[in-house]
């Protein structure tokens, strides 16, 4: 997006006849408009952004007079001021020159061969372009706004693409961008009047033009409402259907349509304090996943798939929000002793350490001594427990396949085999233990034998 004139342009021009006396360190104040006056008081009338033109009939004669027009001038914001070399200004004394120095003021000396009026064009030439291309750039902004599907709003490229600048729209309580893709590197902040308090955020180097970032503001403050709106309603809807869950009467192939958890995938539940469920729903609708939360028994629950439980946990820790997370479950029958878990392992988050996970007490399964493992792993593992290389790769599945509690498409593919090669191997360890996968006593002796051996094996390494 060009820029607007400044004193440094109009010096740069050899058709403008204008050097500077003093003030170079304001070279680059902008200029919107230039204006001829010989008031005595000419900040009366100029202000802001405007260039000072004068013959001269209206500075004083004497040093003292003229470093105070210099100073009234600048303390009223005219951008700088050019003396026309005409013969009919006294002479500019050191001391105004000096003040001028010290205030940045610019001041300028314009040949006499160059009436003012040429500068006055130039400038308002130069204004009444960026004025067009500002009324422009509004009409393309409305027009593209109306024009966007609900991702492409989500996302806010369009603006970054028309006026080239990266916008991002931040929810302020949770941290979570209702718009964009990223939050600009040390952004410029704009409050936005939204359903819920949000932030537009811009690069700090951002050159829009007030007129512009108004509209735009009020643009981005329809989207983001929009959205914001869905996300509650999202919310809302999914709220009523936890609910059923908890109480049965949905699985989770009812729950979000079955779209959330997949096949073999464990989901967690996390609990916090009753007054942190708006920032736990929110957070999970404006991130794109399922906000399944809800109020019970005065806490606030949220259920999230186990890849998805980061998301929370970022959330407390920029928040401060205590949160207690479960451990992974793979049935959802499982949910209410899900919350529990959550709720016992709330009560062991800090301020330091906003985040605490569910670890229960683990029941021992290690024999007491060599001798007695030794006896569990021949009694139970038979001739599966021999040196043979065949034998240790039947041994080795059947153990893979306990650790990864019998998902066997999981276990064939940590190994790296086919899953009948896995399920061969499993016939043939059941058949040299005598014991079965499918009985669920041979299967407790089977992983009381697992830890034997692991326990055999870790004291031959001691």
């Amino acid at each position: 997006m060009p820029a607007l004139l400044s004193i440094a342009d109009l010096i740069a021009d050899p058709a403008l006849d204008t050097q500077v006396l003093a003030g170079a360190g304001g070279l680059e104040r902008t200029v919107r408009w230039a204006q001829t006056s010989e008031s005595a008081e000419p900040w009366r009338w100029l202000g802001d952004e405007e260039l000072l033109m004068t013959l001269g009939l209206n500075l004083p004669a004497e040093p003292a007079g003229q470093v105070d027009f210099v100073f009234r001038a600048a303390g009223a914001g005219i951008a700088g001021m050019t003396v026309g070399q005409d013969g009919l200004a006294p002479e500019l004394s050191p001391q105004m020159l000096a003040e001028a120095d010290r205030l940045d003021f610019p001041l300028l000396s314009t040949g006499p061969m160059t009436p003012f009026v040429v500068i006055a064009r130039t400038v308002a030439a130069v204004t009444t372009n960026e004025l067009n291309r500002g009324v422009l750039i509004l009409s393309r902004l409305y027009q593209e706004a109306g024009s966007q599907a609900k991702l492409e709003k989500r996302r806010g490229r369009w603006v970054e693409k028309l006026c080239g600048v990266e916008v991002a729209v931040q929810d302020t309580a949770t941290g979570c961008l209702v718009i964009g893709d990223k939050v600009p590197e040390v952004p410029r902040r704009h409050s936005l009047p939204t359903l819920r308090p949000t932030q537009l955020l811009l690069p700090a180097q951002a050159q829009l033009d007030s007129l512009v970032l108004v509209h735009l503001k009020q643009i981005l403050t329809v989207d983001a409402n929009a959205l914001l709106q869905e996300a509650v309603s999202e919310s809302t809807s999914a709220e009523a259907k936890l609910r059923l869950a908890f109480d049965g009467q949905l699985g989770e192939k009812d729950l979000m349509d079955g779209r959330w958890l997949s096949a073999g995938e464990s989901f967690r539940v996390a609990c916090a304090a009753e007054s942190a469920l708006g920032l736990l729903s929110m957070t999970l609708a404006l991130t794109g996943l399922p906000p399944l939360a809800l109020s019970r028994k005065q806490q606030a629950l949220a259920v999230v798939r186990d890849r998805d439980a980061a998301v929370l946990e970022s959330l407390a820790h920029g928040t401060g929000t205590h949160l207690g997370l479960s451990a992974p479950q793979h049935r959802f029958a499982d949910l209410a002793g899900a919350a529990e878990e959550a709720r016992n392992a709330l009560q062991d988050a800090t301020d330091s350490h906003p985040v605490a996970e569910y670890s229960g007490a683990q029941v021992s399964l290690l024999a007491r001594s060599a001798s007695e493992a030794e006896q569990i792993v021949a009694s139970v593992l038979g001739d599966l427990g021999a040196g043979a290389a065949s034998v240790g790769t039947y041994r080795g599945s059947l153990f893979a396949l306990l650790d990864d509690d019998l998902q066997w498409q999981k276990t064939a593919s940590r190994l790296g085999i086919h899953r009948q090669t896995l399920a061969y191997r499993i016939r043939q360890a059941e058949t040299l233990c005598g014991r079965s996968v499918r009985k669920v006593a041979d299967l407790a002796e089977l992983y009381l034998a697992r830890k034997a051996w692991e326990q055999l094996d870790m004291d031959q390494r001691t």
